[in-house]
């Protein structure tokens, strides 16, 4: 009887031990997906198809049980605020661009800001306020059926979109240029000169400012008055 009831206290210490035991937190990845024609999906654990340039985003991570000290803790440090960006290109053009030395005597590059739309695509945009645009709904009959040929109708939905903080700029406008470039590497024949205009224009914006990776040509003095 003394050695049963050793074994039950025994088994009992130990599931209360492992109930006691917190549950290791497990990491999240999301994967941001951009096909040939530019249009951006966020997948929660799921890769991005062959053939797309894919980002990769990870979200909590197994915590660590500390080592007991005997001084007083001290304060944890303020997280700093996410930066523009928190997405890690691991597949997809990349120039890894910066600013030329010479170039910050240039003016600050135009805002730019990240938007989403109300699907979940998110692209940037020039301003904060764009077109709205027409969500679809679900259009049903007399007799509640979903059948289709039952017409189309949508919902006019604004965008949400999010000023890119100043000191970010030059990094958004490279992975803007970054974007524009991976859609016109997969340009077809219908839509190449828009592709190639909307990269010259992004690159022209770009080489004008501060944010340029090329060294501006030196300033010419005027000319001197004719006698």
């Amino acid at each position: 009887m003394t050695t049963l009831a050793l074994s039950g206290s025994f088994v009992i210490a130990c599931l209360l031990l492992q109930a006691a035991a917190p549950a290791a937190a497990q990491e999240t990845i999301f994967y941001k997906c951009t096909d040939a024609q530019g249009n951006v999906t966020v997948q929660n654990g799921t890769p991005c198809a062959a053939g797309m340039k894919q980002e990769i985003r990870r979200v909590g991570s197994a915590p660590t049980v500390p080592v007991p000290v005997r001084r007083a803790p001290e304060p944890e440090p303020v997280p700093a605020p996410p930066a523009y960006g928190e997405f890690v290109l691991v597949s997809g053009p990349n120039m890894a661009r910066k600013p030329a030395p010479e170039a910050a005597r240039l003016p600050p590059p135009p805002p730019l800001f990240q938007c989403a739309t109300w699907d979940g695509h998110t692209y940037y945009g020039d301003t904060a306020t764009p077109d709205p645009r027409c969500a679809p709904l679900q259009v049903v009959g007399i007799d509640g059926s979903a059948a289709m040929g039952m017409g189309q109708a949508c919902e006019m939905r604004q965008d949400s979109c999010t000023a890119i903080p100043e000191d970010q700029l030059c990094a958004a406008w490279y992975r803007r240029l970054d974007e524009a470039e991976f859609k016109l590497r997969y340009a077809t024949p219908a839509d190449q000169r828009a592709r190639e205009a909307e990269r010259a224009d992004i690159a022209a914006k770009i080489r004008a400012s501060r944010c340029s990776p090329e060294a501006p040509p030196p300033a010419t003095a005027p000319a001197a008055p004719v006698p």
